[in-house]
């Protein structure tokens, strides 16, 4: 009498290890692309500071963002190449609850801040009608908060958390790249244009809030909407100050 056949033994289903267990998705996020961010952020201030200093007014803006947005996507573009994180990319639904959510948080926060510094929590008005206004505008809540976030919070989280992970371990990894990023995100905004006490405070907490989406969530999508958010309901508050003026 044959033996019966046994059954072949089910494979093991492994879930695919996200960035931020490692693996090769970001075998090429290392020290070298992290250093190589670093300088190309610091070029980028100086080139936007000497704009500021040597254009004349009217285009120096425009001018010194262009330079600042390019120090983002060059090193943004090269790491891309290199490897795809993964999961950093992926979107999901609940990511834009995370967005509406934190964003609108930051902005009370943000004028709570301004009142417990004595300040008024409504802007100065604008000229509503102005082309620089719309253009702004724009670029605020489309462009760049995904050039920035891509670069702080994609580039320089990742990298950073890659390689401080391998060295000592997850928790000081999560410390330490939402430490560095955050305090570079104000840096970065505050070289080029000079800021007072309150919107350093308020700046800190939307890059600390942004970072810790990407760590929590593995995904930059909502950093992204975050940011984009925070800018959205930040223009809505121009908006309203002027039309009440």
């Amino acid at each position: 009498m044959s033996e019966p056949v046994r059954a072949a033994p089910a494979r093991s289903r492994r879930r695919p290890r996200a960035w931020r267990d490692g693996g090769s998705s970001v075998g090429g996020w290392g020290a070298d692309l992290l250093g190589w961010s670093v300088v190309s952020l610091g070029v980028g201030i100086l080139g936007a500071r000497a704009g500021a200093v040597l254009l004349p007014t009217a285009v120096a803006s425009f001018v010194c963002q262009g330079v600042l947005w390019a120090a983002f996507v060059m090193p943004s573009v090269w790491a891309f190449r290199r490897s795809r994180p993964r999961g950093l990319l992926r979107f999901r639904g609940t990511d834009l609850l995370i967005g509406a959510v934190w964003g609108v948080v930051l902005r009370f926060a943000q004028g709570a801040l301004a009142r417990a510094a004595g300040e008024s929590a409504w802007p100065a008005p604008v000229d509503l009608a102005s082309s620089s206004l719309v253009t702004e505008a724009i670029l605020a809540t489309t462009i760049a908060p995904v050039l920035e976030e891509t670069f702080f919070h994609g580039v320089l989280l990742v990298s950073l958390y890659t390689v401080v992970r391998r060295l000592s371990g997850r928790v000081a990894a999560a410390i330490a790249a939402l430490a560095v990023t955050t305090v570079l995100f104000v840096a970065a905004h505050g070289l080029v244009a000079p800021m007072g006490p309150t919107d350093t405070a308020s700046l800190a907490l939307v890059g600390a809030a942004a970072g810790a989406c990407v760590l929590a969530t593995g995904r930059l999508w909502p950093a992204v909407l975050v940011h984009a958010v925070y800018n959205l309901t930040g223009i809505a508050v121009v908006v309203v100050a002027s039309v009440a003026a």
